[in-house]
């Protein structure tokens, strides 16, 4: 396996205790944050440590290039990882400006380096348990999602692609392309401009399936009152059968040859263990030049899905995955953002 150095230890400490796990060597770490930076080196055992993105990439012994830093801050990094000639794992939300998704997709493509998108939601150790039971289930036509909570103050202020997009994610790997979208969305106390903290998306895949999406971070109620992230309560239907239950415990019911419920063996947790599994998934294609099932090009219809669910709740109505160009100025960050130069776009 090729050495990682990890780029930003918000949730970059997630990602360390997944590689942990699974056995992934780390070459180095970075952080602003002196203190967390230290905290880290210690709990992780790792011995170089860098305050500077640029120094991370430039060690020789650093093979692949995690990027955990929050969104709006990524493109001078990957610039620096891709002229550098190292694979980039980038940390969803891959971008909230696609102007900025576009742009690191094609640094990428032009330097010749891999690029994958750390949706780690596609690699939860309960979700992959049930994969291999969907043919079983007759003509899929069905899925729901839902996640409840209260949390206004995250930082990326919009629920869509800070929370959804995982599900977008999954239901992309699960279903196929996402043809239209139809969301209502608020931002409970301030405007949906401001912020959206629930949104309700239904979706239609061109495979003919239909999801629905439910991601509401401004229920007023006791904490983890219903199925909260994490543990979003999974609902999979079609003809012969169905897939329910949450990332730690799920069921299988098939209804032929025979009725039968079937619990899967599931082997982790999402937190770390979907972070280790995603790495692993990167290294392997790295090893097989296998496009990974969550890459940067592919993953830009996920991204114009998000904001297509942002536009259908902005204008009332249901909106097509294709009005949303890959050319187009659509903007949800609540940041500047920055250039491959490093200044704003």
């Amino acid at each position: 396996m090729r050495a990682i150095g990890v780029i930003g230890l918000g949730i970059g400490r997630v990602h360390l205790e997944g590689y942990r796990r699974r056995g992934l060597p780390v070459a180095a770490i970075c952080d602003l944050d002196g203190e967390r930076l230290a905290s880290c080196a210690r709990e992780f055992g790792i011995e170089k440590t860098y305050a500077a993105a640029e120094e991370l990439i430039a060690d020789p012994k650093v093979e692949v290039v995690d990027i955990a830093l929050q969104p709006w801050l990524r493109w001078p990094v990957v610039e620096a990882a891709a002229r550098a000639g190292k694979p980039v794992f980038c940390q969803k939300p891959f971008a909230m400006n696609l102007r900025q998704a576009v742009g690191m997709v094609e640094t990428c493509e032009r330097a010749g380096v891999p690029l994958m998108v750390n949706h780690n939601s596609c690699f939860v150790p309960g979700f992959t348990a049930v994969e291999p039971y969907f043919a079983r289930l007759g003509r899929i036509y069905h899925c729901s999602i839902q996640n409840y909570g209260f949390t206004l103050g995250f930082p990326e202020k919009h629920v869509i692609p800070a929370m959804a997009i995982h599900h977008l994610a999954l239901v992309h790997k699960w279903f196929g392309p996402i043809e239209s979208v139809y969301c209502q969305a608020d931002g409970h106390d301030r405007t949906l401009a401001d912020g959206e903290v629930m949104a309700i998306a239904q979706l239609r895949h061109a495979s003919g399936v239909g999801t629905l999406l439910v991601n509401n971070w401004s229920f007023l109620s006791h904490s983890h009152r219903g199925p909260s992230h994490s543990r979003e309560e999974v609902r999979v239907q079609g003809t012969r059968g169905t897939v329910f239950g949450h990332s730690e415990e799920m069921t299988v019911y098939v209804s032929d040859p025979a009725p039968a419920e079937i619990k899967p063996v599931i082997n982790g947790t999402w937190f770390p263990d979907a972070f280790g599994w995603a790495m692993v998934h990167f290294q392997e294609c790295l090893a097989s030049g296998a496009t990974p099932i969550t890459d940067g090009r592919g993953n830009l219809h996920v991204l114009q899905t998000a904001f297509a669910c942002y536009e259908s709740a902005r204008l009332g109505r249901s909106v097509s995955v294709d009005e949303i160009a890959l050319d187009g100025d659509w903007d949800l960050s609540p940041h500047p953002v920055l250039g491959p130069d490093g200044q704003r776009l």
